[in-house]
């Protein structure tokens, strides 16, 4: 584990709590922990693993990086039902003290879909803490999987562990589930906000980002809410968010910009209601899901796009 005082000069940099950005640390063992038992990222073989890096911490780590706002979680896809859950329990069992890191599952249980959420809990020579594991079993991804490099942070040069490129969903990918998640999670947490503004910062394909959101939504096939891009965005309101789950985990002087942070989502993701026409029939099917073919067309056409656009 690397040195108090160099979390606390990265705290610092950060402008964040020290022990916000010692939880940052331990995540970033942990997916090294992964990486090295062959469940993310490529082995030896260059053979990718099964367990997909995705959610905030992956867009923190490999896309935002120290623009990001700090994750205090591991979210993973499955490509296949096989009981993953039990393989990191026996890794962690074998492997720790990882880097003077103790891991374990204290817990765990499953949703209606049978996916997985385990509560980790570590001790190092600097403290204690929990977060969460949650692995994800559902359809094949949109998009095709890609290598993950993580983002240059000042304490790389420090971890003994070394620093792995990963393998997980595509950050397109990843930004149409936070449009799924703000759409279902109106009332709740202001954290899928956020990480929307920091990718409406970035330059991107808007056609791209539109088609993700469309796709997903079908593959959701949820009743309610349903996902119409109208009524989403006049939504994109502050009052309609909980702000305080942001507390800490962004810089201090962006922790009150909330007006700004919906202003600019708004306006940069404007280009959600411009749906084609093909877009619009199977919105108009994400719960009868009878239109397959066309989902398996446009779902096609995404991933030609995303061969030439830049990450």
């Amino acid at each position: 584990m690397i040195p108090n005082a160099i979390i606390r000069q990265y705290a610092v940099g950060q402008q964040v709590d020290a022990e916000v950005a010692g939880q940052d640390v331990v995540l970033h063992y942990m997916l090294a922990l992964l990486n090295e038992a062959g469940l993310i990222g490529r082995d030896g073989e260059e053979t990718p693993g099964p367990l997909l890096f995705k959610g905030g911490t992956a867009l923190r780590k490999c896309v935002f990086g120290s623009t990001g706002r700090f994750s205090e979680d591991i979210d993973l896809d499955a490509t296949h039902r096989n009981g993953f859950e039990a393989q990191i329990e026996a890794e962690l069992e074998q492997r720790s003290p990882y880097y003077e890191i103790t891991f374990r599952i204290a817990g765990f249980r499953y949703s209606r879909e049978e996916n997985f959420s385990g509560t980790i809990a570590y001790e190092h020579p600097h403290g204690s803490g929990t977060f969460e594991l949650q692995i994800s079993y559902r359809l094949d991804p949109i998009l095709n999987p890609r290598d993950l490099t993580l983002a240059q942070q000042p304490y790389f040069t420090r971890v003994e562990c070394g620093i792995p490129t990963l393998y997980g969903l595509d950050p397109y990918e990843m930004i149409g589930e936070k449009i799924m998640a703000c759409n279902r999670r109106l009332g709740g947490s202001a954290k899928d906000i956020y990480d929307l503004y920091l990718w409406a910062e970035r330059p991107f394909s808007a056609a791209l980002v539109r088609r993700l959101a469309v796709l997903k939504a079908w593959t959701d096939q949820r009743a309610s809410p349903r996902y119409d891009p109208e009524t989403l965005l006049r939504a994109i309101q502050p009052k309609n968010f909980a702000w305080a789950e942001l507390q800490g985990l962004v810089p201090r002087r962006l922790q009150k910009d909330h007006d700004r942070i919906c202003t600019t989502v708004r306006q940069r993701f404007g280009f959600l209601t411009e749906c084609s026409d093909a877009e619009r029939v199977l919105l108009a099917d994400q719960t009868a899901h009878r239109e397959h073919t066309l989902f398996r067309e446009l779902r096609d056409q995404a991933r030609s796009w995303a061969v030439n656009t830049p990450r």
